[in-house]
């Protein structure tokens, strides 16, 4: 069992060091596709950030246009109607009905909504600091109809949002001149302690502040990229099965199948298998060319089998002894008559140094050794028919002619000994 589980070990271990064509093929399209989707991923996130922010910028905008058209309609309403505000009525007067009513609001969305202004009376609608800079800015560009961005509030990250609003006619009643204002203004807010007086028609009197937790808006972020994220993993996990399908069917198993076939043929030395045809695309040009280069190695190797044949026919049919062999010596060749006449088998002959089947008369050779013999005298051998005496394997001398050939085969010499006896 141990021993299974060490060779299970290395199989994994091997397949990991020297991946097949498929999976690194598969490998390289996932990093590739994890890029892409990281990338997405990314582009994703900002993009539902900016969405996010884009649609709490219109919700806020709908909810600070609310909240100063509800001060306005009840500014408008008791002026039409004749309705006397009073200290009893406070909470009727419009800013401080119109901050009730978003408080309310507020409640329901999780926002934050008041209407503020740099001459305020109630504390409550005091400016912070990030409000003072937004009303100054608006001050400063009556053209100005919106200002809004994320910032800290008491070390909280929100999205703010400020609407100014200008005085109106309504307005003059309680903030116009302090000597038509209502006695129970003037005596809450006296004229020497209160900023609130002396508005103008047309002029920026405070804003609209809406105020939006970004935890809030996060976790609408997230879940938006969540799903996202699902999606697009669904759809890459799906192409990459989709790929590593099509590239398996097309690709990978044919060059399997190819290099099985050459893995037989190396085995059996035969060119008979051939890989299906399949269609005119890269790898079908490739099996093609394959099958097309088997059947030309298979007619090269048969007439190649023929000459052999023949040649193996003529040499052991010769009536004269033939002996072939290389530059050093070394014999390759060895036919039946050669048997004959020297007593070795072809067996006991081939790869041996032909010095053996010369006497030891011939002291030159035997002295020099075949190789520097042949540079020394292969010109003078070649030109004619030579009288030696060879060897037998029993010691004797024989008697022989000797017609020798040479030729080049890539570079090689070899040389062939046409040996006949004589008396």
């Amino acid at each position: 069992m141990k021993d299974n589980a060490c060779e299970k070990e290395t199989a994994e271990m091997k397949i990991l060091r020297n991946p097949g064509l498929l999976a690194k093929i598969n490998l390289t399209i996932a990093a590739i596709l994890l890029a892409f989707f990281a990338l997405s991923a990314f582009l994703n996130f900002r993009q539902q950030e900016q969405f996010i922010l884009d649609e709490a910028v219109e919700k806020a905008r709908i909810v600070s246009f609310e909240a100063i058209r509800t001060r306005e309609y009840l500014s408008s309403q008791y002026q039409q109607t004749g309705v006397q505000l009073s200290e009893e009525r406070y909470g009727l007067i419009p800013v401080v009905a119109a901050n009730r009513i978003g408080a309310r609001v507020a409640e329901d969305l999780d926002y934050r909504i008041r209407q503020i202004s740099d001459r305020y009376r109630n504390p409550n609608n005091a400016p912070d600091a990030f409000e003072q800079r937004m009303l100054q800015k608006f001050s400063a560009d009556d053209r100005l109809l919106e200002a809004y961005a994320v910032t800290r509030l008491d070390g909280e990250r929100v999205f703010r949002y400020l609407r100014p609003f200008t005085a109106e006619q309504s307005c003059l009643e309680c903030h116009g001149d302090p000597a038509t204002a209502p006695d129970y203004i003037k005596r809450l807010f006296p004229e020497e302690t209160d900023q609130a007086y002396h508005y103008q028609i047309g002029e920026i009197i405070g804003a609209a502040s809406v105020t939006i937790p970004m935890d809030k808006l996060r976790q609408q972020i997230q879940a938006n990229v969540r799903n996202g994220i699902y999606y697009t993993a669904g759809i890459f996990l799906a192409l990459i099965t989709c790929l590593g399908l099509l590239i398996r069917t097309t690709v990978t198993r044919p060059l399997k199948q190819l290099g099985a076939v050459v893995r037989e043929i190396i085995r059996t030395d035969r060119f008979e298998q051939k890989i299906p045809h399949r269609g005119r695309d890269e790898i079908g040009l490739l099996i093609l060319g394959f099958n097309e280069m088997i059947d030309h190695l298979r007619e090269k190797t048969n007439h190649l089998e023929e000459s052999e044949g023949r040649f193996r026919l003529l040499t052991e049919t010769a009536h004269d002894g033939i002996v072939s062999f290389l530059a050093n010596g070394q014999i390759i060749l060895f036919n039946r008559q050669a048997e004959r006449m020297f007593g070795y088998s072809k067996r006991e002959a081939l790869g041996e140094n032909v010095a053996l089947l010369v006497h030891e008369e011939c002291t030159s050779l035997h002295q020099q050794g075949v190789e520097e013999y042949l540079k020394k005298e292969s010109d003078r051998l070649l030109l004619s028919t030579h009288r030696i005496i060879g060897r037998r394997r029993d010691g004797n001398g024989i008697p022989l002619e000797l017609s020798l050939s040479v030729a080049d085969s890539e570079g090689h010499l070899f040389f062939t000994a046409i040996l006949r006896e004589t008396d």
